[in-house]
């Protein structure tokens, strides 16, 4: 066994046995170009794709917080420390080229609070467009601009109230035929804010290993860990009428998945979140997606 990477032995070997289950027979290399494993960075390469997804997140402990999640006093009536929800989202993008293409999303969420009444319903639709204005075999720059629109009902916990910008530069580098690394850097940026809203600077970086175990099945662990920092705004103090600046929070969550592509077109994924600090905007997180790409 490899002595320093077990983890990826022993995914390779269990990659190897669905490829004797499914009947397959093993394949000579790995990948070669750019692809896209990532579950939670924003995938730098301009791609024609559905794509469904759906989010299990608990224990949300500031959901007012910059008005990143919901508002703060257009948003549900009494403060909460902790908030669950599930959200299910369709995307589509269309490329129109290598190097550009357009997006839309539209989510629809599930509000579990503490205190608050549970709600469900729309949320905040966004759409936008990315340029790989570097778009290699190996490696994609892109910058990718994203706009939100306040389609959800704030005072019910379902959207922010405000339009959003959130400009973002990604990357995808394969680093071997085997290890793809990728990564964003973007900035939440309300627009016409009420008084809680504030910037918010998320960045990541996540590092893939291509199993490649099959001619028409690609299995690829993926690891993520995923920052955000507040750079404005206020979050409420639960059981009070007190608000206090959020300036400076940080949270730093860690993402582990597994992502399966049958037929270079249709890709499973599967991963979990975990909060590494305090502040969180979840403590826990389970995302399942389905994309077909075309």
């Amino acid at each position: 066994m490899n002595r320093w990477f077990p983890g990826l032995t022993w995914s390779a070997v269990l990659a190897a046995s669905v490829c004797l289950l499914l009947g397959v027979t093993p394949a000579s290399q790995a990948q070669t170009g750019s692809e896209s494993s990532v579950g939670y960075i924003d995938d730098a390469i301009p791609t024609t794709q559905v794509r469904f997804r759906s989010d299990f997140a608990y224990g949300v402990n500031a959901p007012d917080r910059a008005e990143f999640f919901w508002p703060g006093p257009s948003g549900p009536p009494l403060a909460e420390s902790k908030v669950d929800f599930q959200e299910i989202s369709a995307y589509v993008e269309w490329a129109a080229t290598s190097s550009f293409s357009a997006f839309f999303e539209v989510p629809v969420r599930f509000v579990n609070p503490g205190i608050n009444a549970d709600h469900s319903g729309m949320s905040d639709i966004n759409a936008g467009f990315k340029w790989a204005f570097v778009a290699e075999d190996d490696h994609y720059l892109t910058f990718q601009m994203r706009a939100y629109t306040p389609t959800g009902d704030g005072s019910l916990g379902l959207g922010t109230n405000h339009f959003t910008l959130e400009p973002s530069l990604l990357f995808n580098q394969r680093l071997t035929d085997r290890i793809l690394l990728e990564g964003q850097f973007c900035d939440w940026i309300p627009i016409a804010t009420p008084s809680f809203a504030g910037n918010v600077l998320s960045y990541g970086l996540g590092v893939s290993y291509d199993t490649h175990p099959c001619t028409n099945v690609r299995v690829s662990p993926v690891v993520e860990f995923m920052g955000w920092t507040v750079l404005s705004g206020l979050e409420s103090v639960p059981d009070t009428n007190i608000a206090v600046s959020a300036a400076g929070d940080t949270i730093v969550n860690a993402k582990f998945g597994v992502r399966t592509v049958v037929d270079d077109n249709r890709e499973f994924y599967v991963g979990y979140g975990r909060a590494l600090t305090g502040d969180v905007w979840y403590k826990d997180i389970l995302r399942l997606e389905y994309r077909r790409t075309f």
